[in-house]
């Protein structure tokens, strides 16, 4: 990553005798983590610029522990690329709120200090249950919970006022040149040329073509921005992201102590929504539990930077590959769903299903889907009527692409379901790979996924939820169609079940 993009301004279950210990990790739950992902952020630029309070996306990070923290954010485009690091300091059980409104409209960063706690802080003389609930070690549970530690409270040379990237310093306004810059950064796939193609005989075949609304969902930059955010527990306050070979060196933690969540909402238009970000946990028993890549590694979720830049692995659990939902009202007037998906490479920094074309990679002249490797889903109706669509397709029947990006939300009538409600199951490479296929008889990357819904019905409510995980070849590599998660022995007699490496 080019610094010059980023402003930083002035477990354990045991399962078996033999087994190894492991903190739920591939369970993707809702536990303390090492990493949060936010997999879908939402910000109108131009409802700000004109004024009024249109989608914007409110996230929420906690440390759960009573130990100070440094966490690093960053802020990435919806075809990847990171154009936004900050850090925050974080004293023990402390929460802190945050929305792009404030970031990339009023060009606030969140101000933390390295500081001692203040008579604000602290724990009530009288709580409400007890009066004797003077302190969170008391007589009624001995012990019980530490005391909260203050930032000023960690080594020397972790975060201190002196460094340059310390967030003392981000009372200073992002300048507007530079905001102006993040927006355009932000909204290139909805300015861009983007274009489509379906031959699947080499990479991103010749000549490209033109790619009609079935292809691309139709935006521009009136249109609601998307994006996502990664937050890391880190060793010190510095100048990196996670794109960046020395994140590794060092620099990113282990601590399993963040939770997250977040809202989406939208003044104008009356709607709002809610959910948990995604946990994603660090463990020293990866390499048990991970299907072990090409790299010679277990497959983690920042495979792509951590191992392919040399570096030792990242311990973070990977995401899974397939997921299932409910859909509502497909093709019925005033009511809708709106499918959200997040994706990621292991084996490269672009997924093989979208070529971004021009000098910088950040700043693509074009963007080009391509439907081989892409994805297969499922659908069926509440009658058991199926439809089925298969990628990478026969030579004869090219599918459109309808999710490229690396994070984006697609309405459901863009796909070929049966019948107005039903569900739908996804799979991703390689979930869905075939030995036999006569051109790509082995997966081209291993993805890494989430996956989401939006309803909304007759514009008087909306509702969000995350899909449900069905497989994940990145733990269990026998999880490929037609054998996913479902009726899965994940544990025999010796212990929890691992796959073998993947040849």
């Amino acid at each position: 990553m080019k610094r010059s993009l980023t402003v930083t301004v002035i477990s354990v279950l045991v399962l078996g005798a033999c087994s190894a210990a492991h903190a739920n990790v591939c369970a993707i739950d809702d536990v303390p983590a090492a990493t949060i992902l936010f997999p879908f952020v939402v910000f109108d630029f131009d409802a700000y610029h004109a004024g009024t309070n249109g989608q914007d996306t409110i996230f929420s990070i906690t440390n759960m522990s009573s130990e100070a923290q440094i966490v690093h954010v960053t802020f990435w485009t919806d075809f990847g690329a990171p154009i936004l690091d900050f850090n925050i300091l974080l004293t023990g059980y402390d929460v802190i709120s945050m929305k792009p409104s404030i970031i990339f409209g009023a060009g606030q960063l969140p101000v933390t200090r390295n500081e001692g706690h203040d008579h604000d802080e602290g724990v009530r003389s009288d709580g409400p249950v007890s009066a004797a609930n003077g302190a969170l070690n008391g007589w009624w549970i001995d012990p019980g919970m530490d005391e909260p530690e203050a930032t000023n409270a960690m080594a020397a040379g972790r975060c201190d006022p002196d460094n340059e990237a310390y967030p003392g310093l981000y009372e200073i306004p992002i300048p507007p040149s530079f905001l102006d810059l993040f927006e355009s950064f932000l909204q290139i796939s909805q300015t861009a040329p983007r274009y489509h193609t379906d031959d699947c005989t080499q990479p991103y075949g010749e000549p490209y073509v033109p790619a009609p609304t079935p292809y691309w969902i139709s935006r521009d930059d009136t249109d609601p921005t998307w994006m996502y955010i990664t937050a890391d527990v880190v060793e010190r306050c510095a100048k990196l992201d996670p794109s960046e070979e020395e994140y590794y060196q060092g620099q990113i933690h282990d601590d399993n102590v963040l939770v997250g969540d977040v809202f989406w909402v939208s003044e104008d238009d009356r709607f709002s929504e809610a959910g948990n970000a995604i946990h994603i946990e660090a463990s020293s028993h990866l390499d048990s539990v991970g299907t072990t890549a090409r790299t010679g590694a277990p497959v983690s979720f920042y495979h792509r930077y951590s191992i392919l830049q040399g570096q030792s692995s990242d311990r973070r659990e990977p995401l899974p590959t397939a997921w299932s939902f409910r859909y509502l009202g497909a093709g019925v007037p005033d009511i809708g769903t709106d499918i959200r998906v997040w994706k990621g490479s292991t084996l490269s920094t672009d997924t093989t299903d979208l070529e971004l074309i021009g000098e910088f990679w950040y700043s693509p002249d074009e963007m080009v889907a391509s439907n081989c490797q892409a994805y297969t889903y499922y659908a069926w109706d509440e009658d058991e009527m199926v439809t089925v669509v298969y990628s990478p397709p026969s030579p004869w029947e090219p599918v459109p692409n309808h999710l490229p990006l690396a994070t984006q939300e697609v309405p459901v009538d863009q796909f070929d379901v049966p019948g107005p409600f039903g569900w739908m199951l996804f799979v991703w490479p390689p979930s869905n790979y075939d030995l036999n296929h006569p051109v790509f008889p082995d997966p081209p990357d291993y993805y890494q996924t989430w996956m989401g819904v939006k309803y909304n019905a007759y514009g008087v409510w909306s509702a969000a939820r995350n899909a449900w995980v069905s497989g994940n070849f990145n733990c269990f590599s026998d999880q490929i169609l037609p054998n996913l998660g479902t009726d899965y022995d994940y544990v025999d007699a010796d212990g929890y079940v691992t796959s073998p490496p993947v040849p």
